[in-house]
């Protein structure tokens, strides 16, 4: 080989050393990136069991249409002298055991009347629910029991009231969940004594959006 072939050659191995040494420097330092903190678990979501844990929380709140169903004994115009109205709740729930929670609802709903006038119902109860997951949709099952003010125009009255129902949901990310969720109402008025007579039973619907945060 020529000398100049060769001194050729020795200055290309010079100017390529380094930036062979930096990519390999570079290549050790380079690490897996982390995922954002909001963004889902990919061992959570491929998990076959259900992922509602024991000591896991979950914080709700949750706004829709409050719909009248029944009014019985119907005196009047019974159910239809109600509209349609508005509800709203917050709740908490603390899972006990794999899937199963406890917790506490507050809860206030709006209903017009035909006559003009309004009445407003307020219950707080003490929650049971079972969730279960096909992840990323998340389903839930609840029975509530507790008690209710209600407030029509000046009269007030405080009575048991009852709740069971369910919804579905969309995981979002790894601390939020969004869906709907439906429920049945049913709200005793009831009188004692010489008033017996006027004790009446309604039902109402709720069906609301709703926001999970998973503590």
């Amino acid at each position: 080989m020529k000398p100049h072939s060769v001194a050729a050659l020795v200055v290309v191995a010079l100017l390529l050393l380094p930036g062979l040494a930096f990519a390999a420097d570079s290549g050790s330092d380079i690490t897996p990136p982390v995922a954002a903190p909001d963004s889902p678990d990919p061992s959570f979501l491929d998990s076959p069991v259900n992922p509602f844990l024991p000591g896991e929380q979950l914080l709700g709140i949750a706004a829709g249409a409050q719909i009248p169903v029944f009014l019985v004994p119907t005196t009047g115009q019974g159910i239809a002298n109600l509209y349609v109205g508005a509800s709203f709740s917050f709740s908490y729930q603390y899972f006990v055991a794999r899937g199963l929670a406890i917790g506490g609802n507050i809860a206030g709903a709006f209903n017009g009347t035909i006559s003009g006038q309004s009445i407003f119902v307020a219950p707080l109860g003490f929650t049971t629910s079972y969730w279960f997951a096909k992840l990323p949709f998340e389903f839930s099952v609840l029975g509530e029991a507790g008690a209710y003010i209600l407030r029509y125009n000046t009269y007030g009255m405080f009575d048991p009231f009852l709740k069971a129902g369910g919804g579905v949901y969309w995981r979002s990310t790894a601390t939020w969940s969004l869906g709907l969720q439906a429920y049945l109402w049913f709200v005793p008025e009831i009188h004692y004594d010489n008033y017996a007579s006027l004790s009446q039973y309604a039902g109402f619907i709720e069906t609301s959006l709703t926001a999970v945060y998973h503590l």
